[in-house]
């Protein structure tokens, strides 16, 4: 999901072996365990526990390392992680680094579509007619119409993690006059959003999609400026002649990354890998399973693979 970054110290591990029967095709070539990351973000755990419960079906062993999200770019950089298979393509500086490391590899997509922005609930529209256009965000009545006691005049923008880096920038490359409430967790700028929704505080933020409420009809993005590469590099690009991320961030898909010492070491896994997709729809729903109905990403992945064994063990094969 996000431009992000962190070193692996701090990462632990959270799981060595998942149950299940091992399946003859290729064969493991080592008995060290698999690293794949997990960052308490249901749609990129819920990938990773696939094909964590899928490499153990066919003989591995798998370690869960517990991380934010932009240290697993670095961690793959140096080993400390084999394989990713949930690495948003919106995130394009630190994929971009991580493969001109040349310690890391792209092996293919998940299949999952992805889209990213600033987000705000229906009502809303109504609050500021000019919308969906970013620019609407720029007139007066909008601001005020925006704010509210606690915002002292300004729009009042739901913030994000600390490890989400964009959507606050854009806003306020944009030259948005906000006041930014920053949640502690992605769960808590969810669960705020969705309060603010219940009782029609008038609110901006971020979303995206696959996701049970950014994309569904709750609310839209805002039409941004449409991304170009020049956009993050030069300042010049853009509405605001001094600042970067004036647009869009770029829309695409998810990117399965690996190690590439870990790729040469076990290609079985890599093959595994390569065939692993899943669908947006598919990817919407685990994360509804787990925001709103409260079960794990272990528990959604279980319930997955037990719902497709025709399509995994097409992937051991």
């Amino acid at each position: 999901m996000n431009d992000l970054k962190w070193m692996t110290a701090a990462a632990f591990l959270v799981s060595t072996a998942l149950p299940g029967a091992a399946i003859a095709a290729g064969t493991p070539q080592s008995t060290d365990p698999i690293r794949l990351a997990v960052f308490n973000i249901p749609d990129a755990d819920f990938i990773s526990n696939v094909l964590g419960q899928v490499l153990t079906k066919a003989g591995y062993a798998v370690e869960y390392v517990k991380t934010d999200y932009s240290a697993h770019f670095t961690a793959l950089e140096f080993g400390d992680i084999d394989a990713s298979p949930a690495a948003w393509s919106s995130v394009k500086e630190q994929i971009d680094k991580a493969l001109a490391s040349g310690s890391v590899e792209k092996v293919g997509e998940v299949g999952v579509v992805v889209k990213e922005g600033l987000w705000y609930p229906s009502y809303v529209g109504a609050l500021c007619p000019g919308l969906p256009d970013w620019k609407a965000l720029l007139e007066p009545a909008c601001v005020k119409a925006l704010s509210t006691p606690e915002t002292e005049g300004k729009i009042n923008f739901l913030g994000v993690p600390a490890d989400i880096i964009g959507p606050v920038e854009t806003a306020q490359a944009l030259q948005f006059d906000i006041k930014i409430t920053p949640p502690g967790s992605l769960g808590t700028m969810i669960a705020t959003m969705q309060g603010n929704i219940q009782k029609k505080t008038p609110v901006i933020g971020y979303g995206f999609s696959p996701h049970w409420l950014y994309g569904g009809a709750e609310g839209s993005f805002i039409a941004l400026p449409a991304f170009e590469q020049a956009c993050y590099d030069d300042p010049a690009w853009g509405p605001n002649p001094n600042a970067t991320r004036d647009c869009a961030p770029p829309e695409g898909s998810v990117f399965k990354l690996v190690n590439t010492d870990f790729a040469a070491k076990e290609p079985y896994a890599i093959d595994i890998l390569k065939k692993m997709t899943l669908g947006t729809e598919e990817v919407a729903d685990a994360i509804k399973l787990q925001e709103v109905d409260g079960k794990s990403a272990e528990d959604v992945a279980a319930a997955w693979l037990s719902s497709n064994e025709a399509v995994w063990t097409a992937w051991v094969k």
